[in-house]
């Protein structure tokens, strides 16, 4: 007798749709119910608008290192072979032993592993049994400056030992902000794929065929959406997919009105600039940070993190009319957007249509 034990799919719009995406992978389980028992794997990533973009599912028989393995090993396969990818999840020890596997094919550097911050802290608050503690290590994680970051975990430390020697357990490149080089383009939780598993909420009852083509329709409805939106988007001419990105830049648009810039090498485009107060409620100025155009860096680190330029970039760029498109990131621009979302889904033949 056959028993059915794991199923992996992925749509081709998908898979071809996720070259435009960002190189972030989010992974999450969640159990099915009814009479078909298991666990639903989804793998997320995140499009141009910094939206939730569904890559690969897989109905296993529950969370464990062969079926994470498994799971992951499909979407290398079958999915995608881009390198330099980050995955995101919580701390399940059938996951980290499937990115630690070289066979699985996430291995660095290949691809890189970091923790969702949200998971991490509430683990935290469950060992210490303190809010503040949970808090105070999230403000840490999402710290951009090595000088805020050891003033915070300096914090944690006169507060709480245990909390501190839980925290310092977990490799710093794996849940810090400042750490991760712009890997995870400032995404920080699973959530992603937690909102897609939270759309297919009503689907865990259904026997697996059911799930499968379901997925296909809401996919297929998702894909739809955001093709019409990224043809309108073509036909204003926008460079920016709205309203994320474009709200980011017009939030430092308007900080960079209250900077000063000094130029101290335009052949090489090095410039500082100074943040003044301004009419900003809470904003303290003074601050001094270095531009420099050639290695596209800023000493605030946002540029690195966020893949974005700064208020101070866009300080510069407004002061010697420089253009700030090189700042922003392929995948964050409209093109991208469109391209993303430019496959194709076809309807699933009757089966009476279904040729021999």
């Amino acid at each position: 007798m056959e028993v059915f034990e794991r199923v992996f799919w992925a749509f081709g719009p998908c898979i071809d749709g996720f070259k435009h995406c960002m190189p972030v992978i989010c992974i999450d389980g969640t159990h099915l119910y009814g009479k078909y028992k298991g666990t639903l794997l989804v793998a997320t990533s995140v499009d141009a608008n910094f939206q939730v973009f569904p890559l690969a599912f897989a109905v296993v028989e529950g969370e464990n290192t062969s079926s994470w393995s498994w799971f992951l090993g499909c979407i290398r396969v079958h999915v995608t072979q881009r390198d330099g990818l980050c995955v995101i999840s919580d701390r399940h020890p059938g996951i980290i032993a499937a990115m630690n596997d070289p066979n699985v094919g996430f291995t660095e550097p290949r691809a890189y592993h970091s923790f969702c911050v949200r998971h991490i802290a509430s683990n935290l608050k469950t060992h210490v049994r303190s809010n503040d503690m949970r808090d105070m290590f999230k403000a840490a994680a999402y710290q951009r400056q090595k000088r805020k970051l050891q003033v915070d975990m300096c914090f944690i430390g006169e507060a709480c030992t245990k909390a501190m020697e839980y925290i310092v357990q977990v490799p710093f490149t794996m849940w810090s902000l400042f750490h991760d080089a712009g890997r995870i383009y400032g995404i920080c939780t699973t959530n992603f794929s937690e909102t897609f598993n939270s759309v297919l909420k009503g689907a865990r009852f259904l026997p697996i065929m059911s799930l499968v083509e379901l997925t296909f329709h809401k996919v297929n409805r998702y894909f739809t959406l955001r093709r019409e939106s990224s043809e309108a988007m073509s036909a204003q001419g926008l460079a920016y997919p709205p309203p994320k990105v474009t709200v980011i830049l017009e939030k430092n648009t308007a900080k960079a009105r209250y900077h000063k810039v000094d130029a101290y090498n335009r052949r090489l485009h090095i410039y500082q600039v100074i943040t003044e107060r301004g009419e900003r409620l809470g904003s303290k100025g003074g601050h001094k940070h270095t531009v420099n155009f050639q290695l596209r860096t800023c000493a605030c680190n946002k540029p690195k993190i966020f893949h974005l330029p700064c208020s101070h970039v866009l300080a510069v760029c407004v002061t010697y009319s420089l253009s700030e498109r090189p700042w922003v990131d392929p995948v964050l621009q409209s093109e991208a957007y469109m391209n993303t979302y430019a496959p194709q889904f076809w309807r699933i033949p009757c089966e009476t249509t279904w040729t021999q």
